[in-house]
């Protein structure tokens, strides 16, 4: 992700310098940098409003932008965080940009009801990381930014997290959900997986199906575009790797180990769901089939 980042901020920094922008040089200062170290989902959502707005033929207030991505990028990575929403700093704004109207959806909390939610937070990722260590450390590598969330007073749905492809290394968590060590561990589990098959389509879509067609989801109410349904598939044998990887780990409790093995039993069920509608409808990619492949042929083994 950070490779092609440097590569299309380095394609739109030519552009601008051929085009006599003055935003040209702060763009290439960017790549530069974006190709020696690691930056936050600030970054990386500042360079999608930049890239939409110049394929929209849009330049007004590029070089501001470009100023404010050039200090994103110089900040880099900050070390692993739990903010409310409200009180994530840059991130909210961007979030209100990006997302639009949907941005209502992810309401703010206390500061207080995130600290809470980080030290559970902190307990799950520490039982992943002696349990399971290489799905922590996977996890860890990708996101390093999760914003505590509740949807809005009043509203008829609720979420228990989200991850946006335009936002990477950041984790929307709602944490009157995942109350236990264990529970925590599995929405990392689910979440980081979505944010890992958006690293993975970098040359090309997991699946080919059109976009506006939908089909019956073994895994939502609603019918889901085949892409949305390959996603729940996908993160279903991820959720069961995780917790049949911490019930036998002989670091949870009786209890525990009854919820981890019920919870496995459930998700590989989703995995078998999903992927009959995948077979029966599915257009997938060379990706798509490898990453899928290699999903069945975990939950087969």
């Amino acid at each position: 992700m950070h490779r092609e980042l440097a590569a299309s901020l380095a394609h739109i920094a030519a552009a601008c310098a051929e085009a006599g922008h003055p935003a040209a040089p702060l763009l290439s200062q960017a790549s530069d940098l974006v190709a020696r170290t690691r930056v936050g989902p600030e970054a990386f959502a500042r360079y999608y409003l930049i890239g939409s707005a110049l394929l929209a033929g849009e330049d007004a207030g590029l070089e501001a932008e470009a100023k404010a991505l050039l200090s994103d990028v110089r900040a880099g990575r900050a070390p692993f965080r739990v903010s409310p929403r409200g009180g994530a700093g840059e991130v909210d704004a961007l979030m209100d940009r990006q997302m639009g109207d949907e941005a209502v959806n992810f309401a703010p909390v206390s500061h207080e009801t995130a600290d809470a939610f980080g030290t559970r937070l902190a307990a799950g990722l520490d039982l992943l990381r002696q349990g399971l260590p290489e799905l922590h450390a996977e996890i860890t590598s990708i996101v390093h930014h999760v914003v505590c969330a509740v949807a809005p007073e009043g509203s008829a749905m609720q979420f228990d997290g989200a991850s946006h492809y335009q936002f990477w290394g950041l984790l929307l968590l709602n944490p009157t959900f995942h109350t236990t060590r264990l529970a925590v561990a599995e929405v990392l589990a689910h979440e980081s997986a979505h944010s890992l098959l958006f690293g993975l389509t970098i040359d090309e879509p997991l699946t080919l199906n059109p976009g506006e067609e939908t089909y019956a989801s073994p895994l939502r109410a609603d019918p889901r575009p085949m892409d949305g349904i390959y996603h729940a598939t996908f993160v279903s044998a991820r959720m069961a790797w995780a917790m049949e990887g911490l019930a036998a780990s002989g670091l949870l409790s009786p209890e525990e180990v009854d919820a981890a093995r019920e919870a496995a039993a459930a998700d590989r069920r989703n995995f078998a769901a999903g992927l009959s509608v995948i077979e029966a409808h599915g257009k997938l990619s060379p990706t798509g089939r490898t990453v899928m492949g290699n999903a069945r042929a975990w939950i087969g083994g």
